[in-house]
């Protein structure tokens, strides 16, 4: 087990020069994390909380948690918002927090164009006492044993997010503009970048019938010194109260990562809870048992008006 853990620590180090950014099954509920234009275009004081814990039974596997809050102001003219979020990785760990907001240009009376920006501050640490690291080298100067390293980093980023009347949705943005220097040994050559993530994502909600909306969804993803990433995903929505859909993923390294399974359910008008699973294509999937993500979602307000994201419109 340490083999493999030493495995997925040098993993996690390689990722400092790329992929840092934690990505979601959940990305179409999530918006707000990769988007700061997205903030008050639910129309009301909206609350989401997800839980992610990736690779289950690998031990030092990923895990990460999200708290985001939202809230239109001005009429609905603007929105702010904002996020915490916490991503682990074998030693290493990092804490996020973010404050958004956003402008909307109404382009006509059927298309909307909102405008966000944000501040973020990161904070990062490593353990190098914890008693499962495995020293190859006894004076590898990357390795610090009986220490404890970290810091912060602060960035800003920004937003664009299109909507077409309740059926279409379109976003564009980079959530940390300025590659920030992470690397937490101040003696080391080389040192630790942190890459700025570029997000394309839209989707849609098509009425099949009276009673069925048909809802694809997509996001790419592109890093500097990395390979590009997408997801899409088809869902199917029954009576504005159950939505269900598969996701395919590809990207990272490997032209096929995963196939992953959704399911939303609107308990009541405020309350929704959303579950996801991801079955690796990579190899490996011999050495854990799947991602499980835990979706809550909650509106101060049942009566929303005309919500702009057609992940959550009423129909008319």
């Amino acid at each position: 087990m340490k083999n493999l853990f030493t495995i997925i620590f040098l993993l996690a180090g390689l990722g400092l020069w790329a992929q840092q950014e934690a990505h979601y099954t959940n990305f179409m509920y999530n918006q707000q994390l990769y988007n700061p234009a997205v903030v008050g275009s639910r129309n009301t004081p909206s609350f989401t909380a997800l839980h992610r814990s990736q690779w289950i039974g690998f031990e030092g596997a990923p895990y990460s948690e999200v708290l985001s809050f939202q809230t239109p102001i001005m009429r609905q003219r603007a929105g702010v918002g904002g996020t915490i979020s916490r991503y682990a990785i074998g030693i290493s760990y990092a804490w996020f927090g973010s404050a958004a907001y956003s402008y909307n240009l109404k382009l006509t009376q059927d298309l909307n164009l909102r405008l966000g920006m944000q501040a973020t501050l990161e904070y990062l640490g490593i353990n190098f006492a914890d008693d499962k690291v495995v020293t190859v080298s006894q004076f590898d100067p990357s390795l610090n044993e009986n220490r404890f390293e970290d810091k912060y980093v602060g960035n800003v980023g920004v937003g664009a997010y299109f909507t077409y009347k309740d059926v279409f949705y379109l976003g564009i943005s980079a959530p940390q503009l300025y590659p920030n220097d992470v690397g937490l040994n101040s003696g080391a050559r080389i040192t630790a970048k942190q890459a700025p993530h570029r997000y394309i994502n839209m989707g849609a909600a098509i009425p099949v019938t009276e009673q069925i909306d048909l809802m694809p969804n997509f996001m790419m993803k592109w890093v500097d010194q990395a390979p590009l990433s997408f997801d899409a995903n088809l869902s199917v929505r029954y009576i504005e109260k159950l939505t269900a859909g598969v996701t395919y993923r590809a990207g990272g390294g490997s032209k096929s990562e995963s196939v992953d399974g959704l399911v939303f359910f609107q308990v009541t008008p405020k309350f929704g809870v959303g579950l996801g699973y991801d079955y690796s294509l990579t190899k490996i999937k011999q050495y854990q048992s799947g991602t499980v993500e835990v979706l809550l979602r909650y509106d101060l307000r049942d009566d929303k008006g005309d919500l702009e994201n057609p992940r959550y419109f009423k129909k008319k």
